[in-house]
């Protein structure tokens, strides 16, 4: 790389190194980033104008008391830019726009999508409908993150595989770059649900959480000492004990064997109904919404006793129903048995947790520190 090259490349990575700490430690003053990042007052004036004219930062306030001059505050520019997130693990899909630090701008269920040719051909549309719904240009989304349930490539580029969209080997990142051609990635819908919860949500500064999902898919998404375990060819996380309760299967076999309380109704309404009528002690659903508790609680007990968590949440319908959900968590600590039961808690951002993971993380992707490489 020529001299040029190089000290571009320097520059980007001394401008991402400011960044990094405004998003993380802002308001900050010059003088602090600059004793803090050990460069020079000259280099962080410079790299900040640069930030403040993109839109990024925004100065805010002063600080410092006493003889002297008061220091002038940097903080990220919150009505910047946005940062949008899709979910594709929901039907119907989630789209959800944020601001620059992460407050939820707005909200929207989208068709449900399944299929190569109706991605390929809708989903774009349907970003570009939501985007203009909310009076949002293209020009001001920094960041796009795409929550996939489904094996995603090393780069997080491609879908190896999901089994509930009906796509294999399918290039989504490349597509959606060459339709809008803003930075975005791809992210598997647990991780980003997990990531959500441990940014903003329930089990925000925690370290080690279990989170599972039952709904119309089901698996598990793990963080262990803050890092995301992925396992071997990244297949950590599939329960295959669960698959009989997915809303699909359930709500079918519900459907099948007791056509008189489930008559003309959605697979969502009759898992809802279902568990109503359980709760209710009306029989002979009341004892299938026990047996299903047990089976449940037996084997998430023996996770928390295996991996010994600092918090176990459950998503999907399992969580909807309040008096379900505290029987279930009473029953999984039963199940664990230990002096001190790890606890067990409800998604804040709920149906929305994968779409609002995705667009967080594409947020710390822009604020993060870049290394040479």
């Amino acid at each position: 790389m020529n001299q040029i090259g190089n000290q571009q490349m320097l520059r980007e990575i001394n401008k991402s190194l400011l960044l990094n700490y405004i998003y993380e430690q802002g308001p900050i003053s010059r003088v602090e980033l600059a004793r803090k990042t050990r460069l020079s007052p000259t280099t962080v004036s410079v790299l900040m104008e640069d930030a403040i004219q993109e839109g990024l930062v925004r100065e805010t306030g002063t600080a410092g008391s006493g003889v002297g001059r008061r220091m002038t505050l940097l903080d990220i520019h919150a009505e910047g830019g946005c940062v949008l997130g899709v979910d594709l693990s929901n039907a119907p899909a989630r789209c959800v726009l944020l601001d620059l630090r992460g407050k939820v701008l707005a909200a929207e269920r989208l068709q449900p999508l399944f299929g190569e040719d109706t991605i390929r051909i809708e989903l774009p549309k349907l970003i570009r409908s939501f985007l203009s719904n909310q009076s949002a240009q293209l020009s001001t989304i920094r960041w796009m993150g795409i929550s996939i349930p489904g094996r995603i490539d090393e780069k997080r580029e491609n879908i190896v595989n999901s089994t509930y969209l009906g796509l294999q080997n399918f290039p989504l990142r490349t597509l959606l770059f060459e339709e809008f051609g803003i930075p975005m990635h791809l992210v598997n819908d647990l991780d980003a649900a997990g990531f959500a919860e441990r940014f903003n949500g329930t089990a925000k500064g925690l370290q080690t959480i279990v989170y599972i999902l039952i709904d119309y898919g089901v698996g598990a998404g793990l963080v262990l000492n803050n890092q995301i375990y992925r396992g071997r060819n990244e297949r950590a996380g599939r329960i295959q004990n669960f698959a009989p309760y997915s809303t699909k299967y359930l709500s079918k076999r519900l459907m099948d064997s007791y056509p008189d309380h489930f008559s003309d109704m959605d697979p969502t309404h009759i898992i809802q109904r279902f568990v109503e009528l359980g709760i209710g002690g009306v029989e002979p659903l009341a004892s299938e919404l026990n047996g299903i508790i047990r089976g449940i609680a037996a084997y998430c007990g023996d996770v928390l006793q295996l991996l010994s968590p600092e918090q176990l949440i459950l998503s999907g319908w399992i969580a909807q129903n309040e008096a379900f959900f505290s029987k279930l968590a009473e029953e999984i600590q039963k199940s664990e048995a230990a002096l001190v039961p790890t606890p067990v808690k409800a998604p804040q951002w709920k149906e929305y947790g994968a779409a609002i993971g995705a667009a967080t993380i594409g947020l710390h992707r822009m604020f993060k520190s870049r290394t040479m490489s």
